[in-house]
C-alpha cells in the first residue's frame, strides 16, 4: 500500500467518524434519555428543578426574551423557589453548557457562541434567587443525560419533580420526558416555565400530558 493510499484511508475513516459522531450528537440532542425505572412508592420526597435560568439564554440570545417576559418570569421561578424551600422541598438548578463539538459549532455559528465552554453567560440570571442550589451541569436538552442527577435525587428519595425554567419547548420538555420514562411523577409549573416559540408550545404540552405529565 503507498503512502498515499494509506493517508487517503486515514483521512476517510477520519471523516466516517466524524460524520457518525456529528450525527449521534444530533441524535441525541432532539430526544429524551431512558433509564431504570424508579421505586416511587418508595420516593415520598419532592423537588423543584431549576432549568438553564441562565444569562446566555435569558439576556445573550440573538432571540432574547423582552425585558418584560423575562421579569415576570423569573419572579415567578423565584416565587416556586421561596415555595419549595417553605415546604422543604429540594431545590435543583440545572445548567446548560454544551460539550460536543457539533453543538458547540453549530451555537458559535449560528447562536454567537451562547452555552459555549469559557463564556460569562453560563452564570444564572443575575435576578434567580437560588445561589446555593446544587447544580447539575447537562450537555443536550434532558438533564437526565446527566446520571448525577438521577443518583442525587435517589438519594434523597425524590419521586415528584416540579419543574420551571427553559426553553419549555426544549430543555423542559425533554427533561420532562426524560423523568416519565424513568417513572418519575411530573409537574410542569406552566407560568413559571419560559419560551421564545411560544407558538409551539400547545402541541408540545399535549404530547407532555398525554405522556402523564402534569401542568399547574
Amino acid at each position: 500500500m503507498s503512502f498515499l493510499t494509506l493517508a487517503l484511508t486515514l483521512l476517510g475513516a477520519v471523516v466516517l467518524c466524524a460524520a457518525g459522531y456529528f450525527f449521534w450528537v444530533v441524535w441525541i440532542s432532539s430526544k429524551a434519555t431512558t433509564g431504570k425505572p424508579i421505586d416511587r412508592a418508595g420516593r415520598p420526597n419532592t423537588a423543584l428543578l431549576v432549568i438553564d435560568v441562565q444569562e446566555d439564554f435569558t439576556r445573550n440570545s440573538p432571540k432574547p426574551f423582552s425585558e418584560d417576559a423575562r421579569s415576570r418570569g423569573i419572579a415567578r421561578i423565584n416565587e416556586e423557589i421561596e415555595a419549595a424551600r417553605a415546604a422543604g422541598y429540594d431545590v435543583i438548578l440545572i445548567k446548560q453548557v454544551f460539550r460536543h463539538w457539533p453543538a458547540i459549532l453549530a451555537m458559535k455559528l449560528l447562536m454567537g457562541g451562547i452555552g459555549t465552554p469559557g463564556r460569562k453567560g453560563l452564570a444564572f440570571d443575575k435576578d434567580l434567587k437560588a445561589s446555593d442550589a446544587p447544580v447539575f451541569e447537562k450537555p443536550i436538552g434532558d438533564a437526565f443525560f446527566n446520571p448525577e442527577l438521577d443518583a442525587y435525587l435517589a438519594g434523597n428519595n425524590v419521586g415528584h419533580l416540579r419543574l420551571t425554567g427553559l426553553d419549555a419547548c426544549q430543555c423542559v420538555q425533554f427533561t420532562a420526558k426524560g423523568a416519565l420514562n424513568r417513572g418519575y411523577c411530573v409537574e410542569i409549573i406552566e407560568p413559571a416555565t419560559m419560551t421564545v416559540t411560544p407558538e409551539k408550545w400547545p402541541p408540545i404540552k399535549d404530547q407532555l400530558l398525554s405522556a402523564g405529565a402534569v401542568l399547574s
